[in-house]
């Protein structure tokens, strides 16, 4: 009905204004908001120089953000980036609905990813499970972080590929966080990008001002004012955990009982997602039986029981978990085959 009121002129009218407004808003937030200062957008930062090895047009994109905590407080967080890690810290909204990109954001620490290994050059810097990735290259714990792609020299895992935009040979690009202690227990964030690319023309520099200055740096001026609220513990709970434990947890239909056994505490009513690890200090399930970490009376066999005729009495039999290998997996992937009586010594 509204559609055949207005006229083809009005809905071409109505259309780009609409897209005039957004894109002013953008350029707004991206252009005149969140930037690092002229000095900081000028430095050379370590990890420039990956980018400037092989390009002779790298180009730097800079933001930067003054955050009321210690620095390795703000170190820890970005440890943790990444699609299989705790998200990107920027709007996982907009990085699912028009990125495609599987973005899940955890605001806690999580213990499995605060190890000396949880992250070491070489690791991907995921942005999702199918191989668009770069790679981690410069970890200086409490300092920065750096990953780096490079189609003239892709990430070394199996299944992974160096992603470059469309009407573009060779692209490359560091995406550097560095964390600059301040006086008075605070942090400089600096969110840099360096990006190279072939060939240099007009369209490729367009396209390249639009994903890193335009789209990116809309979401890195988000990232940097998410990571500032979080590390200030002032992050508020995302609109679907408070449905999640409206409607699950029983905020909404009240019975009575807790939500969590941390209930009216700061470790639930502040804790807006899970402590992955911290339960294996205690279990729960040690409040009915221990856990089971080995049981020989598995598989049961004999008569009355679903697999009496099929059953391998014997598969367990000197068995134990080998050792995870590398070099056997992709052995399997080249041969597709398993090893005979796998684990058996």
């Amino acid at each position: 009905m509204f559609a055949k009121i207005l006229k083809p002129k009005s809905i071409l009218s109505l259309g780009a204004a609409t897209g005039a407004a957004i894109f002013g808003g953008m350029y707004y937030f991206s252009q005149m908001m969140g930037k690092a200062t002229p000095e900081e957008q000028a430095f050379t930062y370590p990890g420039d120089d990956l980018i400037d090895a092989k390009y002779d047009n790298g180009y730097s994109s800079t933001y930067a953000i003054t955050i009321d905590a210690p620095a390795y407080a703000v170190y820890r967080y970005f440890k943790q980036i990444g699609a299989e890690r705790s998200g990107s810290f920027s709007s996982e909204f907009l990085e699912r609905v028009f990125a495609r990109l599987p973005f899940y954001n955890s605001y806690e620490i999580q213990e499995e990813f605060q190890q000396p290994d949880s992250l070491v050059a070489g690791d991907i810097a995921a942005f999702d499970f199918h191989g668009m990735s770069m790679e981690w290259v410069d970890v200086v714990p409490g300092k920065y972080v750096i990953s780096w792609v490079d189609t003239k020299v892709p990430p070394a895992a199996p299944g992974s590929f160096a992603f470059r935009f469309p009407f573009m040979k060779h692209f490359a690009a560091a995406w550097c966080f560095y964390m600059v202690p301040l006086k008075g227990e605070r942090t400089r964030l600096i969110n840099h990008w360096r990006i190279g690319y072939e060939p240099a023309n007009w369209l490729t520099k367009a396209i390249n001002w639009i994903n890193i200055e335009l789209v990116g740096g809309c979401m890195t001026n988000m990232q940097n004012r998410y990571m500032k609220r979080t590390v200030e513990f002032r992050k508020k709970e995302q609109w679907t955990g408070r449905f999640m434990r409206g409607v699950l947890g029983g905020r909404w239909f009240d019975t009575g009982t807790p939500s969590s056994r941390w209930s009216g505490t700061p470790l639930f009513e502040r804790t807006y997602t899970q402590w992955m690890r911290y339960g294996r200090q205690n279990p729960a399930v040690k409040e009915i039986r221990e856990p089971v970490t080995d049981n020989p009376n598995w598989p049961p066999t004999g008569p009355g029981t679903p697999w009496a005729d099929s059953v391998d009495e014997t598969y367990f039999e000197g068995w134990k978990e080998p050792k995870f290998s590398w070099e056997e997996q992709i052995r399997q992937k080249y041969e597709q085959t398993y090893l005979p009586n796998w684990g058996k010594e």
